[in-house]
């Protein structure tokens, strides 16, 4: 299901690692706000975790990971 702007904007922030309070003061929004936002995607989405969230982000080309964490992560550990 398609995401409003300001749910893809959370979205990405969510996928890069930014705690609540974070994309709170980011976005100009409080706290709360930013929990309903996450939620709604959640919901839209038909998933349980932030780890999904930017899994799918992704995986949608929204984000990208950077070469040196490509590496690492295909390194035999």
């Amino acid at each position: 299901m398609l995401l409003t702007p300001r749910e893809k904007e959370t979205a990405i922030l969510v996928a890069q690692g930014y705690k609540d309070h974070e994309i709170a003061a980011k976005l100009g929004i409080s706290r709360r706000r930013v929990c309903e936002i996450v939620s709604s995607i959640k919901k839209k989405w038909k998933i349980h975790s932030r780890v999904k969230i930017g899994i799918i982000v992704y995986r949608l080309g929204w984000i990208k990971i950077p070469e040196s964490t490509k590496k690492l992560l295909s390194q035999n550990v």
